[in-house]
């Protein structure tokens, strides 16, 4: 009995030198960071994903030369990762991002400006203020293409996270979830694009049908 006690013992002194009590604090920690964009320093270094050359050339040409913008490309079907958020040229994160329930399923085919047509909205637009919600948090959006998406405001439009876009949804029914005309990202990510992007960041969205330009 004595022998197996000292062992025990030995092993939790093993343990403890390669796994440090404080890990688990850590691990919650981050896990607060990355869901909640309050918790995220105003000087934290924003990583960088890839280049921009797997994106396509017409939303390339969006590109600011300095600052950020995020792109949208909702010819993609939902099963790919579609949304970029860049800063000074460089992609900062690619993700997956639902549609409007009614724009389409797999593929978003229609788009509207409509308030209760549960479909998403395509063109130019501008984020607005960060907020807590019924969804958690949320971003709201300000849309600038008159007859295209000006009613985004007014209809709800917002970025806010949903587990229905994680891999495991996908995984599970061979799409994303869709939305009521909402950007929804992951939490994670959506935690990462409010606090990269709330107040004034151009918002760029293209589907299949044509927008001014």
């Amino acid at each position: 009995m004595r022998n197996k006690l000292l062992l025990l013992l030995a092993l939790v002194f093993c343990l403890s030198a390669v796994m440090p009590w404080e890990s688990g604090y850590a691990t919650w920690k981050w896990m607060l960071v990355e869901m909640r964009p309050e918790f995220i320093s105003n000087d934290l270094e924003i990583p960088t994903v890839s280049g921009i050359e797997a994106i396509p050339e017409d939303l390339k040409d969006k590109i600011p030369t300095t600052g950020k913008i995020i792109l949208v490309d909702f010819r993609r079907p939902s099963y790919k990762k579609r949304l970029w958020v860049i800063q000074n040229q460089q992609v900062k994160l690619f993700c997956r991002v639902a549609h409007g329930k009614n724009s389409g399923e797999v593929f978003a085919t229609q788009f509207s400006n409509d308030q209760g047509s549960f479909k998403s909205s395509i063109g130019y637009f501008l984020t607005g203020e960060a907020y807590l919600g019924e969804k958690g948090w949320a971003m709201k959006l300000h849309g600038q293409d008159r007859g295209i998406n000006d009613l985004a405001y007014e209809r709800g439009i917002v970025f806010h996270g949903g587990e229905y876009v994680s891999k495991a949804f996908l995984l599970r029914n061979g799409r994303i979830g869709r939305s009521h005309g909402c950007f929804v990202t992951e939490p994670q990510n959506n935690a990462k694009i409010i606090r990269w992007c709330q107040n004034g960041t151009r918002v760029w969205v293209v589907g299949h049908q044509p927008v001014r330009i």
